[in-house]
């Protein structure tokens, strides 16, 4: 069996990589700072906006809430009536997941 081992980074400038992965129930996000002549070190983004309390699995709900002329008012953990006050008292939101 092959595994596969980071190679340091040949750039010459520090740069920023994000992944997301959008999920239909949870997504996630990690990132890496790449810095020339080092190894990248991928990092999981462990809390969100709006969280109570980060996850143990690195997820966020896949959840938007609109208003009814098109502007996003909450995504993800902000989604959540019950910690989200301000859109707890919105009138018309429209709610969209899976």
């Amino acid at each position: 069996m092959a595994t596969h081992q980071r190679q340091p980074y040949l750039g010459t400038e520090r740069k920023l990589v994000i992944a997301i992965d959008v999920g239909t129930t949870f997504s996630g996000v990690s990132y890496a700072l790449l810095d020339p002549g080092r190894v990248p070190q991928i990092q999981p983004v462990a809390q969100f906006v709006g969280q109570r309390e980060p996850r143990d699995d690195l997820k966020v709900p896949s959840v938007v809430c609109y208003s009814p002329d098109g502007i996003v008012v909450a995504a993800g953990a902000e989604t959540d009536p019950e910690t989200n006050h301000a859109l707890a008292e919105m009138d018309n939101v429209i709610r969209v997941e899976w």
